[in-house]
């Protein structure tokens, strides 16, 4: 099964527990090939980092990939709080979910023949950063955070494995989502750059 972790942040001090920002009741999936990948799973997931940890086959992907909108879920509910006081069904809402989320996968395939630079301005006018000022600060400013600025012109096949999962989470980070569902994060990083 899946073991739920909860990564506390250090300014958290209170003795209250905070409402959860995503509640999971009785999430069931069973695929064609009958493999049952979650089983009535039930989660309070609250605001800050929350991990998955299980062996392989438990269903963190398919936990994943459900609240993520990219697969359907057979039975279950899932809401998630919507920042405005009311909750998203994130079975059914899927579109108004999706421009709240960012995600990466744990296999994140990008197009060779594009520069860095090129691909995510077009992601991030994908996600609605239309205004081209504000779309070039955000993208300039994630190349920067993931350490991919000096390599920014470069076509993204000629990058390490490393380096394409950097580009992975920059783009996870466009629009600055209020849910980020990543399946392993640092696969392919550097010790040095996990903790960036």
């Amino acid at each position: 099964g899946i073991d739920p972790v909860r990564g506390s942040p250090a300014s958290s001090h209170s003795t209250h527990p905070e409402a959860p920002v995503l509640v999971i009741q009785n999430l069931t999936k069973t695929y064609a090939n009958g493999v049952r990948a979650l089983d009535s799973v039930s989660l309070d997931i609250p605001r800050g980092m929350f991990g998955l940890l299980g062996p392989n086959g438990a269903g963190k992907s398919s936990l994943m990939r459900t609240l993520a909108t990219l697969q359907e879920a057979d039975s279950g509910t899932a809401t998630f709080d919507d920042g405005n006081g009311g909750t998203l069904d994130v079975l059914r809402d899927k579109d108004a979910v999706r421009r709240q989320l960012g995600y990466l996968p744990q296999d994140f395939g990008v197009y060779p023949k594009v520069s860095a630079l090129d691909l995510l301005e077009h992601f991030a006018v994908l996600k609605g950063l239309t205004d081209r000022k504000q779309r070039r600060e955000t993208v300039d400013g994630l190349l920067r955070q993931v350490n991919l600025w000096d390599v920014r012109k470069r076509k993204l096949g000629g990058f390490s494995g490393g380096m394409r999962q950097r580009f992975g989470i920059a783009q996870a980070l466009l629009g600055n989502p209020r849910l980020v569902i990543v399946d392993e994060p640092t696969a392919g990083l550097d010790p040095e750059e996990r903790n960036r």
